[in-house]
């Protein structure tokens, strides 16, 4: 466990980047502080540095090379900008796999829309509880009250204990009522007991670790280093099929997590969203990666790791784009 840093006011905040070698030359100290007390505070804006070099030697080793506070105060923009989008495509990616799965179940001979919610949920009895903690809800809650009925008791500390429920809940209201963490499960556990050709069960795993990412507001890419993030077959597959990716840029950029995720997000985005609003949100993506994150391209002109994945999403996006719509479309954006 690492030591209680102390308290730092700006300007102290200031002289701590200048002594890991973070210049602070493109902003006067009077705009860093103001950013500082204003847009982003210091843990959050220096945790993109870990995309950046450090001396290995000499008199500047464990600094910093060529680092100043306006490329990492660039990159966390563009992170807000990512995060902004992506929680919108998340939303898009959840309702149209819900819409799908909802169609399958209801013209399944074998399902009646209620049986399969109450063995899933004996299967997972956390659920129930999660269901049962949020029905006083002002979204679910009447929702949870028709469809669910709880005994409960107090046990000796006197917390509520679930003495018994008794389900009737229809699938197309269990799918309004739970976590997109619990759908995953539930469409997990569906197209288990009856296997689909185009099932993306691995692939929404990440997309589903990048929805939570964003809820909590986390920052997307302040790590892109090459990690071990393994790929699922059909990322790979789709990946392969982009004429200008190598082999081993491919190898590579998917081996950092936050890369790999997103590429799945967009891979599935294109699969399962409805138009037009996948057709609207790949252009808002487009506009993102090919404008708003080039905007200051010169900062990151030395930097190796960050152009290295910048340059792999663009040909991921663009791939996409273009073998999805015409050029008049794209002319459009």
């Amino acid at each position: 466990m690492s030591e209680r840093a102390p308290k730092r006011t700006p300007e102290e905040l200031i002289q701590k980047m200048r002594d890991k070698n973070i210049r602070c030359e493109l902003k006067s100290e009077e705009e860093i502080i103001e950013y500082l007390g204003m847009h982003n505070n210091y843990f959050r804006t220096a945790s993109y540095r870990k995309n950046y070099e450090k001396f290995l030697e000499g008199e500047n080793k464990d600094r910093y090379i060529d680092l100043d506070f306006s490329y990492l105060s660039e990159l966390a923009t563009i992170d807000m900008h990512l995060r902004f989008l992506v929680i919108k495509m998340c939303l898009d990616i959840e309702h149209s796999l819900k819409v799908g799965l909802l169609t399958d179940i209801t013209t399944n001979d074998n399902e009646d829309g209620y049986s399969i919610v109450e063995d899933f949920l004996n299967k997972n009895e956390y659920i129930v509880k999660d269901i049962f903690y949020k029905s006083n809800s002002t979204y679910v809650g009447d929702l949870i009250k028709k469809f669910f009925a709880f005994e409960t008791s107090k046990d000796e500390n006197e917390k509520t204990v679930i003495d018994k429920v008794e389900i009737n809940c229809p699938v197309w209201a269990f799918m309004e009522i739970i976590t997109f963490g619990d759908f995953t499960k539930f469409y997990s556990a569906y197209y288990e007991l009856y296997p689909k050709e185009e099932n993306y069960t691995g692939v929404l795993n990440s997309v589903k670790s990048l929805r939570n990412a964003c809820a909590h507001n986390n920052c997307l890419i302040h790590d892109l280093r090459k990690g071990g993030t393994k790929p699922t077959h059909k990322i790979s597959k789709f990946i392969s099929s982009i004429p200008n990716v190598t082999k081993s840029e491919r190898k590579s950029a998917l081996s950092a997590r936050a890369v790999y995720e997103l590429t799945a997000l967009v891979y599935l985005y294109s699969k399962v969203v409805f138009e037009p609003v996948k057709k609207y949100r790949l252009f808002e993506l487009n506009d993102l990666v090919n404008d708003r994150m080039i905007r200051h391209v010169d900062y990151f002109k030395n930097q190796d790791i960050i152009k290295s994945s910048y340059r792999f999403f663009k040909k991921v996006v663009d791939f996409l784009i273009e073998t999805t719509y015409n050029t008049d479309d794209i002319k459009k954006l």
